[in-house]
């Protein structure tokens, strides 16, 4: 089972994943994009969240269901430093002894897991003497401004600020006290109707990765025994993360005014990922490309879709929802049966 969805989300006035500062100004990220124009292509520099931003977003809501679930979470995966076993320091807090040799990259793969459900489905690199890799179980790229909107619907701005002490003067010649007083500053704020995907390998989550080396019968089986419900905790913590925009910077105050528009949501027996949300049509791309992918293989694939805004045509036989958590929670459903 392979879950993959794209979301179409208008954002107002946020500063989700600011890169650098210069001078006073707190720079939003923003990327080179091409778009097309008048038959013709050019580069727009566009306001961004990077796939990473998304990714640790998901990964915290992650540790938390896997917690109140009763499933294993790492030290560092705990305090939500997703550093992932990468080094021999952090083994040591972990209580996991590195790979002898070759042949014990598939325990050491197991120990991981059984320790940390985050490590399970967000993947790691241990990159020690002999190295261990396990891919990430969920896929997501940067959230980006809907190409169709684009021109007309996506702006950076900074926006300005003062910082001022009323109750301590300041004194012009003490560095230290100017310091105290009077501070100007700028934060870059975009607003745009933003889109991206993630992809969710249900099939991967609690299944070692690695194809070689010796196995512990026992530990895989104590790792099988809790397929069921690692695959419940990522599917929990993916409805949490649709529901609301839990990832990104500077909530505090610049908490962004958002709204689904739409998304498309698929469930195939393959991997099998919908097509972005750049263009209004992108809910019929998937169901013709799912009907396509479902012939050629001879396999299932179920379409969904929410629809809030106008120009956005579903075909007759995607499943119409008002939410994404209803399409999770109708998966949590079927694999209790």
């Amino acid at each position: 089972m392979f879950l993959s969805c794209s979301f179409r989300l208008l954002v107002n006035v946020e500063s989700l994943n600011s890169v650098e500062s210069v001078g006073n100004v707190s720079r939003h990220r923003s990327v080179p994009i091409v778009v097309p124009v008048n038959n013709n292509y050019s580069i727009k520099y566009v306001p961004a969240v990077s796939g990473e931003s998304i990714a640790h977003g998901y990964q915290a809501l992650l540790a938390d269901v896997a917690r109140r679930e009763g499933l294993p979470v790492g030290v560092y995966s705990g305090r939500k430093e997703f550093i992932k076993f990468s080094e021999d320091d952090y083994l040591k807090d972990e209580g996991i002894e590195p790979p002898k040799d070759h042949d014990d990259a598939r325990r050491f793969e197991v120990d991981v897991l059984l320790k940390d459900l985050v490590a399970d489905v967000g993947g790691f690199l241990y990159a020690g003497k002999i190295p261990v890799k396990r891919t990430s179980r969920f896929q997501v790229g940067y959230m980006l401004p809907a190409l169709e909107d684009v021109t007309d619907a996506s702006a950076l701005e900074a926006q300005f600020h003062v910082r001022f002490l009323q109750s301590k003067p300041t004194k012009s010649s003490d560095q230290e006290g100017a310091r105290l007083g009077q501070i100007p500053y700028n934060i870059e704020a975009a607003s745009a109707l933003y889109t991206f995907t993630l992809n969710l390998d249900i099939d991967g989550i609690g299944v070692p990765s690695t194809v070689y080396g010796k196995r512990d019968s026992r530990k895989e089986m104590e790792l099988e025994k809790q397929r069921a419900a690692r695959v419940r905790a990522a599917l929990k913590a993916l409805g949490l993360f649709v529901s609301q925009i839990s990832f990104g910077a500077r909530h505090a105050r610049y908490l962004p005014n958002a709204e689904l528009m739409s998304c498309v949501l698929a469930v195939s027996d393959v991997p099998f990922t919908v097509s972005a949300g750049n263009f209004r049509g992108y809910v019929e791309r998937t169901f013709e490309r799912a009907e396509r992918t479902s012939r050629l293989l001879g396999v299932r694939t179920r379409v969904w879709a929410v629809v809030r805004e106008d120009g956005v045509r579903v075909p007759e036989d995607v499943v119409r929802v008002n939410s994404p958590e209803e399409v999770i929670e109708e998966l949590i459903r079927q694999l209790g049966q």
